[in-house]
């Protein structure tokens, strides 16, 4: 059998709570700036050192909002899954490992299937999704050795469902 490997990315859509604490770190930013020029006012010290701190406020400001941008990089590698979030497209962090002997159960996330997704204890939840509006939306249930058993949402392509089929054909329910 030949190794196959397959990947998909998708966006996460911004919430109003990601849009909140962007203009909250705006807001800190100001704030923090203008108390650093009162300061600056009365110890004539300050003046020298209020450059940096300025650059300083507006780097980390930039590096905070744009923190709040990621995206979610779905691997199918011989019927295992890798989720990895990529943060402002500079760091990436893996938030999921299943390989096919540790799944439960992979299924289409909608109302016929929904009580098997809110069934059971979970040590993690995981939402690996554009938005919760997304179409193709599917779920799975997994226990693994780093995080004990978890449940998880993604949005997967045809071809990566057909491949963990392949390897785990009990496992997925198809729609």
């Amino acid at each position: 059998m030949e190794d196959v490997f397959l990947e998909h990315i998708v966006k996460k859509q911004p919430t109003a709570k990601d849009s909140l604490i962007k203009i909250g770190i705006i807001l800190a930013a100001i704030v923090l700036i203008y108390i650093m020029l009162t300061l600056s006012a009365q110890f004539q010290f300050l003046s020298v050192i209020m450059p940096a701190v300025f650059v300083g406020l507006c780097f980390g400001g930039y590096k905070l909002i744009t923190a709040q941008n990621y995206e979610f990089e779905y691997i199918v590698t011989n019927g295992e899954l890798d989720i990895d979030k990529i943060i402002a497209k500079r760091s990436r962090k893996r938030i999921l490992n299943v390989k096919p002997n540790e799944f439960e159960l992979l299924a289409p996330y909608n109302n016929e299937n929904k009580s098997e997704y809110e069934r059971g204890t979970f040590a993690k939840t995981i939402d690996a999704t554009s938005s919760k509006y997304a179409q193709n939306i599917w779920f799975g249930i997994a226990t693994t050795k780093k995080d004990g058993r978890v449940r998880f949402l993604f949005e997967p392509t045809e071809k990566m469902v057909e491949n963990m089929r392949v390897f785990m054909p009990r496992k997925v329910k198809l729609k």
